[in-house]
């Protein structure tokens, strides 16, 4: 079975999580991160539609990249990707990992089952994960993928740490101003 995912969808909202991420984690108490759910649940324009597969061929990749928990590219020849929102965040999976994938055939599909392991430290496995489809994309939309990941990590951080740094002060979360009253 064949799925149309927008691509330019996941850009726009993950844009869009991660400049209001501060804003969002102050109005709720706690960090909000967006989910593949909700990106997926919000259709765009006949153009920004791409053809998914469910399997992707062994042969058509050579690498993959581990972009957070539960968003993987599959990189194959010349500018060939692939995305694949995994369905649920994988316990444990970071960026520096690589996957061993538990294969049925000559081909991974969705539902295949997964761990990343650490490069150095092969008794920190993750948990056992499951891939999703896999959805053509092209190099400049992984950029902008990674770029607004990174800067809702970013934000998150900044964030933790005001929060953090308030604990320590004489009045809990505010620093003091310097006035006797």
């Amino acid at each position: 079975m064949v799925m149309r995912v927008p691509l330019t969808m996941l850009l726009a909202v993950a844009c869009l999580a991660a400049a209001s991420a501060e804003k969002q984690e102050q109005a709720q108490g706690a960090e909000s991160k967006i989910t593949a759910e909700e990106i997926l649940a919000n259709p765009l324009g006949e153009e920004a539609y791409e053809q998914s597969s469910r399997c992707l061929s062994s042969g058509k990749y050579r690498r993959v990249e581990v972009m957070n928990n539960q968003v993987l590219v599959f990189h194959g020849r010349g500018d060939e990707m692939w995305l694949n929102i995994l369905p649920n965040r994988c316990m444990g999976l970071q960026a520096d990992m690589i996957l061993s994938i538990e294969k049925r055939g000559m081909r991974l599909c969705a539902r295949d089952q997964f761990r990343g392991l650490p490069r150095f430290r092969p008794d920190a496995a993750s948990m056992p994960c499951t891939l999703g489809d896999f959805h053509p994309t092209r190099p400049e939309n992984v950029t902008a993928i990674r770029d607004a990941l990174e800067a809702g990590n970013k934000t998150t951080t900044v964030d933790r740490t005001v929060r953090s740094a308030g604990r320590d002060t004489e009045n809990g979360d505010k620093p003091e101003t310097g006035t006797n009253g």
